[in-house]
């Protein structure tokens, strides 16, 4: 078994290829996509996910960069393009450091039990079925961002569907496909109490 760096190096990624006192989205994209497809879901994920997802439209802001992330991916784009008033958009580096390193111990935790196994699911022959389930996972963002801290639920699923991607654990995209039903079940049942 191999120890990777999945979760902990795309954190890494972020704070070594980004500087000044904000941090825009498309310096995030570019900082995330040298490393492929996997780390530009974990970045934005792991975002929302962190108490950084409790600035303002930054769950909406996350769940955009993987929608267009995931289209371009389904049209074979191997650079993501993101619109100029998105990509302007920006955070806190402070926020965001503060963040990760409380997060440090248990993203290193993470990373211990993601390796190589169950590889056929990680097959790039699967990115477009990946890419569809990020979708539909982003719009659940956007949908239950109204309600505090639900968001981080298909958050959850989007983060492991990257790592399963980076460190080809067929594993981790088992976990996210439950996450991503358990996801729609809880936008049904939230919606259906709303209405």
């Amino acid at each position: 078994m191999t120890e990777n760096h999945a979760l902990t190096g795309t954190l890494e990624t972020i704070r070594e290829e980004t500087d000044g006192d904000e941090i825009s989205v498309d310096a995030l994209v570019e900082a995330l996509n040298s490393r492929g497809y996997g780390p530009l879901l974990i970045g934005p994920a792991l975002i929302t996910i962190l108490p950084t997802g409790a600035i303002p439209g930054m769950p909406d802001v996350c769940a955009l960069i993987i929608i267009l992330v995931s289209l371009q991916i389904l049209f074979g784009r191997t650079h993501p393009w993101i619109p100029a008033r998105l990509a302007r958009f920006s955070f806190s580096r402070d926020k965001f450091l503060h963040a990760l390193e409380k997060a440090k111990p248990y993203t290193g935790k993470v990373d211990k039990v993601i390796y190589p196994r169950l590889t056929y699911l990680a097959d790039n022959r699967f990115e477009p079925a990946i890419a569809v389930v990020s979708i539909v996972l982003s719009v659940c963002i956007m949908i239950m961002g109204f309600i505090p801290f639900l968001a981080a639920l298909p958050a959850s699923g989007i983060l492991f569907l990257g790592l399963g991607l980076v460190g080809r654990d067929g594993l981790m995209l088992l976990v996210a496909s439950v996450i991503f039903f358990v996801s729609l079940f809880v936008l049904h049942s939230t919606w259906t109490a709303i209405f």
